[in-house]
């Protein structure tokens, strides 16, 4: 076959029309099967369903930790705040996540913007013992909490929220997470209390707090982590003793500073006496001892040891040359059950010479304040329109009982918003100055010296202020219209503001330009909390002397920073409280833990007026209603229950039947005829060396009659002739006072705790009776403490044994060989050669030196532990100078060994302060006088003082120089003054209006705009043109005078064609008429004919011709 005959093949066009039919046909078919490729897979296929795990309140947290599901599905570990197992805001879960800050959900803690929390925006304070411990969205606070800054182990705290949002936000959730136990407990807001005990067979616990607060937008998370450390109860009582009867004495906690004040004439001989002793629950069977103690002195810089071993002795107030009073600093270390304490104790010691300031205003009224030597104090404010033209007239006087022969020498006063200086006379006007517009501080400073030379200083503020209008708003709930309830809190809030500056700025009770004071019946109330712009008030109006109601006036008065205020007074009506009302709430605990219950019930509880603790028992723990007007507790644990006397009259309580039982000695007589055949028992019945065991070894040694006891119920005589009820409010017991004469408080918390032995072996007994060789356990809060009081007994055979004075216990070994060992802390212990048992607490070492000793080390008597001598130079002992060295006696401050050595040049002493001209500052070496540093004052810009203040030496320029200020360059950012005097130049930062630079209607430093800049109005002439083409575009430039131009453009006109033209092969041409461009085109036949050909070969007998 030929090409031709290929080419006219019936074949080859069939299978072309095959292939174009098939073309199409999957042109139609593909985008339908991209369409169903894209669809998305679904979520569920191929996923197992997982079993969800409820958690209940005091169930371990860990079952969490695996999430079961079904076959064919997959176990996957995850935390309970998982994203997997988030829950609705309403099915929020405890939240056991350790304290890395996730929340466990992305958008947790995002603001309003969809950004994290600020704290300015939300934050929530959690108070506890007056300390207020913020936390911010999404984190996590730390603190520490120890058992001596708590009342029997109560943590009580209140949360509350703060911030910009606090007042669209609320609190859903709280929860508490014990570390050791993973057990969570649900808390309360906005108050509530929690008892902390440390984990087993440790001192400490750790915990989590996690509270979830919902906001417009979403649910944020705050926690808090506490560490709770069981400490021993141990204080410092100091006692100082002068001349006759003058004495103190301080009780000091462990790290903690308490403060007295002596004044000259009543030291003995320029000395006091001193005592100081460990004291508290703890003391002794802890082992208190003092380690250390030590003085230095403020003035003299003197330093030395007090007499610790004996806990008294006499200390020496020394006063520097030229000086009236002095700074004792005491610091005293003590060991207690291994743990150290630290206490300060801080005396100051002066003259009895103070400085008092009286001041008259327009209306004739008198002002007063007092001030002691190097000290300062801010009088009451002073407001403008109390005053003429500013002007105080003043009078200052001395006073004390060594106020004789002193005179006022120097009164100054400066001030720091115009920078001037007053010099002023004892008495007589000063011209108080303001601030731009705010409070100014005008800063008296007066001196004085007496007939020996010595030389006082005292200083006074008195802040004046503008006294601006009436237009700060004041709101309040609640409104006149409520009923106060008399003799009983009541709730107030107020919320103030000030527009006076165009924006609203609130005033809060804790500002410090402003005020906010609220009066009830003209007394003063303080604020009890701020929340957002909201402060806080409690009011407890006073009932009539007669009558049901009374009334009582309400005072608020708001103050801003520019002395702008407004104020409400008030009419409520007061009602008599009536039994029955509620007037707070109170915690309620059943502690059982000498019976080995481990458990404490608590139950919160809502304070009603009048009503005695013997209803509040009823009702609360055996859940009888009582009738009006107590009625019955929305809350109880419904035990049945006996009780002595009545409701109202002899109230005590007999027994109760709990849902526990006992872990006690059930039969009616002691196990045995002796001693030794009871303690053998006990230790039988629970176990050797237990708390228990403890317990009731004390309970037989004490002499306490055993009686039976069994079940459920617990009552009085139960166990023992020791047993029955106690009751305590705030840790303190009321023994043989009945419950029917004491009534509650709100925040009151009152623990039933049962007794074994008349009080003692839960830390309240009050007499001698059933206390014959003491008591080394103590059951409080569901556990029982046990600090054994070890003594040494000897055998017949002449080896000692170490027995607890209390129940007995003896230690497995005999300790026959004992030995001290070095602690490598200061310490040493005495430990059993034979068992190596260590014996009673670390003991501070005894240091001696012998001649024997080297002279490098003293040496421990007992454990022989060697230690680098601590010398100390003997005073007055030094010929050294400061430029050539000498000879000295120094002495060991621990053994006392003394020895002579070359003493290095001293070198200079600067004396710590800054002595100063008008144009330079400078030091003195104190010993011999020579001048150090010299140089020039290096001023900055205070906004404290709003004077400028030398970087250096902090002197300030008008107190040193005082000259005059000129301006010597000024813009809208600073002004560079310079003094006429020193010919310092000073920079001042800020923003000052009156010197912007405006080119062009802009400030050329700060870029503001002018207020006064009239816009320039353009008048354009063409300057330039370029004309268009047939294919580009042109323009026009226009130019005003003023050098500003813009351009038009003028679009391409287009070409301009002629008619076609034929121009062979089947195409026709035509000509731009302008710009002569050609266009080609091919002619229609010619097309036509191309379609017909390829036609024709492929449908031959459709198209033949």
């Amino acid at each position: 076959m030929d090409w031709n005959s290929l080419f006219h093949s019936k074949y080859l066009r069939g299978g072309l029309c095959a292939v174009l039919v098939a073309a199409i046909l999957l042109g139609l078919w593909l985008p339908g099967t991209g369409l169903k490729e894209a669809q998305p897979d679904d979520p569920l296929q191929g996923e197992g369903v997982r079993e969800i795990t409820v958690l209940k309140l005091g169930e371990n947290l860990e079952q969490l930790n695996t999430i079961s599901v079904p076959s064919g599905g997959q176990t996957k570990s995850t935390e309970p705040n998982d994203k997997a197992s988030e829950t609705r805001p309403e099915e929020t879960q405890p939240d056991s996540s350790t304290d890395d800050g996730s929340d466990g959900q992305e958008d947790g803690n995002q603001g309003a913007d969809g950004g994290e929390v600020s704290p300015s925006e939300l934050s929530l304070v959690l108070t506890w013992n007056a300390k207020g411990i913020a936390c911010a969205a999404g984190n996590t606070q730390a603190f520490s909490v120890s058992s001596y800054e708590l009342n029997e182990d109560l943590f009580r705290f209140r949360v509350s929220l703060t911030g910009t949002q606090a007042q669209d936000a609320k609190i859903v959730n709280g929860i508490s997470i014990t570390e050791s136990t993973q057990t969570a407990r649900e808390l309360k807001w906005p108050s509530d209390s929690l008892i902390m005990n440390p984990a087993a067979g440790t001192d400490k616990e750790v915990y989590n707090f996690s509270f979830t607060v919902r906001t417009a937008e979403r649910d944020v998370f705050f926690r808090y982590k506490i560490t709770y450390q069981k400490l021993p109860d141990v204080q410092l009582s100091f006692t100082w003793r002068g001349t006759g009867n003058h004495k103190g004495t301080l009780l000091c906690m462990p790290s903690g500073s308490v403060v007295d004040k002596i004044k000259s004439n009543q030291l003995a001989g320029g000395r006091i006496s001193y005592e100081m002793k460990l004291v508290g629950s703890d003391a002794e069977s802890a082992g208190a001892k003092i380690l250390s103690a030590s003085y230095i002195s403020d003035e003299t810089g003197k330093s030395g040891d007090l007499n610790y071993r004996d806990g008294q002795g006499l200390l020496d107030i020394e006063m520097p040359a030229g000086e009236t009073s002095n700074t004792y600093r005491i610091s005293v270390s003590a060991l207690a059950n291994g743990h150290t304490a630290h206490f300060k104790v801080i005396l100051h010691v002066g003259n009895d010479v103070t400085l008092g300031m009286r001041y008259t205003l327009n209306d004739g009224s008198q002002g007063e304040i007092f001030c002691q030597n190097k000290q300062s104090r801010t009088a009451d404010t002073v407001y403008d329109n109390q005053l003429t033209e500013g002007s105080l007239q003043y009078e200052l006087s001395v006073v004390g009982s060594d106020a004789e022969g002193v005179k006022i020498t120097s009164v100054r006063c400066t001030q720091p918003s115009n920078g001037s200086i007053q010099t002023l006379e004892a008495s007589g006007a000063a011209s108080l100055s303001l601030n731009n517009g705010k409070t100014g501080q005008n800063n008296f400073t007066i001196e004085a010296e007496d007939d020996s030379g010595n030389q006082y200083i005292f200083k006074i503020n008195v802040p004046y202020k503008h006294k601006g209008i009436n237009c700060v708003e004041i709101v309040y709930e609640p409104d006149e219209t409520h009923e106060l309830i008399n003799d009983t809190k009541n709730d107030l809030t107020v919320r103030a503001w000030s527009e006076y500056t165009g924006e609203r700025e609130y005033i809060r009770a804790s500002g410090t330009d402003t005020i906010l004071r609220v009066e009830l019946d003209g007394i003063e109330i303080d604020c009890t909390n701020t929340s957002g712009y909201y402060s806080g008030y409690d009011l407890y109006p006073s009932n009539p002397e007669i009558g049901d109601t009374n009334t009582h006036t309400l005072h608020i008065y708001s103050e801003d920073a520019y002395g702008n205020w407004g104020e409400k007074t008030l009419e409520y009506i007061g009602r008599r409280r009536e039994p029955g009302q509620k007037i707070g709430e109170a915690d309620i605990y059943v502690d059982m833990a000498v019976l080995g219950i481990r458990e404490v019930r608590h139950i919160r509880y809502d304070v009603l007026a009048d009503e005695p603790i013997s209803y509040v028992v009823a009702k609360a723990i055996m859940g009888k209603d009582t009738g009006e007007p107590f009625g019955a507790a929305s809350d109880t644990l419904g035990w049945r229950g006996d009780y002595g006397g009545t409701l109202d009259t002899g109230f005590y309580l007999r027994s109760l039947n709990t849902d526990y039982h006992a872990d006690a000695l059930e039969d009616a007589v002691w196990p045995g005829s002796t001693e030794e055949e009871v303690l053998e028992a006990i230790d039988a019945r629970f176990g050797a060396g237990t708390d228990l065991a403890a317990l009731w070894r004390c309970l037989y040694r004490n002499g306490l009659n055993k009686s039976a006891g069994s079940g459920s119920t617990f009552g009085e005589f139960d166990y023992t002739s020791g047993s029955g009820w106690m009751y305590s409010i705030g840790g303190s017991y009321y023994p043989g006072q009945s419950m029917s004469a004491v009534r509650l408080k709100d925040g009151d918390v009152l623990t039933l705790r049962y007794t074994l032995a008349y009080g003692w072996d839960i830390g309240g007994g009050s007499d001698n009776y059933g206390n014959v060789v003491g008591y080394c356990v103590e059951g409080r809060n569901g556990t029982i403490y046990v600090n054994h009081r070890w003594e040494t007994a000897e055998d017949p055979d002449g080896s000692v044994r170490y027995v607890c004075r209390c129940c007995g216990m003896v230690q497995d070994c005999p300790h026959a060989h004992m030995t001290y060992k070095d602690l490598e802390d200061g310490t040493h212990i005495l430990l059993c050669e034979d068992c190596q048992a260590v014996i009673g607490d670390p003991l501070p070492h005894n240091w001696t030196y012998d001649a024997g000793d080297t002279e490098d080390s003293h040496v421990c008597a007992e454990c022989g532990a060697a230690e680098q001598h601590f010398w100390k130079e003997v005073e007055g002992t030094n010929t050294a100078t400061c430029t050539e060295p000498g000879v000295r006696t120094v002495r060991c401050s621990i053994c006392g060994m003394e020895k002579e050595e070359e003493a290095e040049a001293k070198g200079h002493t600067l004396d710590n302060r800054w002595n100063h001209t008008a144009l330079e500052h400078y030091q003195k070496c104190s010993t011999c006088g020579e001048e150090f540093g010299r140089g020039n004052h290096e001023y900055t810009y205070s906004e404290d003082w709003d004077d400028y203040e030398c970087r250096i030496c902090h002197v300030l320029h008008e107190e040193i120089c005082g000259g005059a200020l000129t301006i010597q360059e000024a813009t809208c950012q600073r002004i560079v003054y310079h003094c006429d005097s020193c010919g310092y130049d000073m920079t001042k930062p800020g923003t000052f209006d009156e010197y912007h630079d405006y080119v062009d209607g802009f400030c050329r430093y700060c870029g503001a705009e002018d207020p006064d800049h009239v816009p320039h109005e353009h008048d354009y002439h063409e300057t330039h043109r370029v004309d268009p083409t047939c294919t580009e575009d042109g323009y026009i430039e226009y130019t005003c005078d003023c050098g500003d131009t813009y351009t038009a453009p003028l679009p391409a006109a287009g070409h301009s064609w002629g008619e076609w033209m034929p121009a062979g092969d089947g195409e026709e041409v035509r000509y731009c008429g302008v710009c002569g461009a050609e266009d080609y085109r091919t002619t229609e036949a010619d097309t036509y004919s191309i379609r017909m050909l390829f036609l024709s070969w492929l449908f031959p007998k459709t198209y033949q011709k």
